[in-house]
């Protein structure tokens, strides 16, 4: 709408419509490099650095970092070709977001609510839970598939209308019966896979059951009666302390914090 606006409002002005064009491109070319810059920034920092600690040198590490910021950009042409093919941008963005909102919130769940995350079996938990809503939101999105419309009821519908007023007032009329016959029918698609029926508003719950399904199962395989996180660590939802208390762990719960091993320590604000 607002390129439209300016070309038909400020077309007449020379260099006006051309400046205007040139602001909306380099506010968003300004959002997008830095978008860019901080992703490459962090591949390096937390991901390369730590493995190649004495092989990188500062020059050496600005230089990765320019040439992951130039293949993220490619990467983004290359997902711009894509997503202009989908019907719904938002449909598309809530997809991307539910991919990571599910099992992020899982795991969130398995760490305050329970004792026996370990990192194994979070880490599989996590992965499974991606790659199902992935799967199933990448299905949904390539299908096409058109939900069926809710169903219309007419029972409170005054029926005074005859025949003749439902011809004179219908929306669609054909002039003759070779003019209707030569309409052309809507080709019939087969039917997807029945996980992409799903909305893609229901892939966030989807992907929250998946993970935490996949982590409990790890860690009854790993070993249920092994406690990673400390019995009094102030992660621990007050649920779980009030559960702890009512089956007899006030003397752990009554020790102090850095008595134990692995103990997170929180900022006091």
């Amino acid at each position: 709408i607002v390129p439209y606006y300016i070309i038909s409002r400020f077309s007449s002005v020379p260099g006006l419509t051309g400046i205007c064009i040139a602001g909306i491109f380099s506010g968003s070319l300004s959002t997008l490099s830095s978008a860019l810059n901080s992703l490459s920034a962090v591949t390096v920092i937390d991901f390369l650095k730590p493995i190649y600690k004495s092989r990188l040198s500062e020059t050496r590490m600005v230089y990765i970092a320019k040439i992951l910021s130039l293949c993220y950009g490619i990467i983004c042409i290359f997902f711009s070709f894509i997503i202009s093919k989908v019907g719904s941008l938002l449909a598309v963005n809530n997809t991307v977001l539910a991919i990571v909102e599910g099992p992020v919130f899982a795991i969130f769940c398995i760490a305050v609510l329970t004792r026996k995350g370990s990192e194994k079996s979070i880490l599989f938990g996590l992965l499974f839970g991606v790659v199902i809503t992935a799967w199933i939101g990448c299905g949904i999105q390539i299908s096409g598939y058109n939900y069926p419309p809710l169903p219309l009821d007419a029972s409170g519908c005054p029926n005074s209308a005859n025949a003749t007023d439902f011809l004179q007032n219908s929306m669609v009329a054909c002039n003759n019966l070779t003019q209707c016959l030569s309409t052309s029918l809507p080709t019939i698609k087969s039917e997807p896979f029945f996980l992409y029926k799903i909305s893609y508003i229901w892939l966030a719950p989807l992907g929250f059951v998946a993970t935490l399904c996949a982590s409990l199962i790890a860690i009854l395989i790993t070993g249920w009666d092994h406690d990673v996180i400390p019995a009094n660590s102030k992660c621990l939802s007050p649920v779980t302390r009030f559960w702890m208390k009512e089956v007899g762990f006030e003397s752990i719960m009554t020790e102090k914090p850095n008595q134990l091993e692995n103990e997170i320590d929180l900022p006091v604000l």
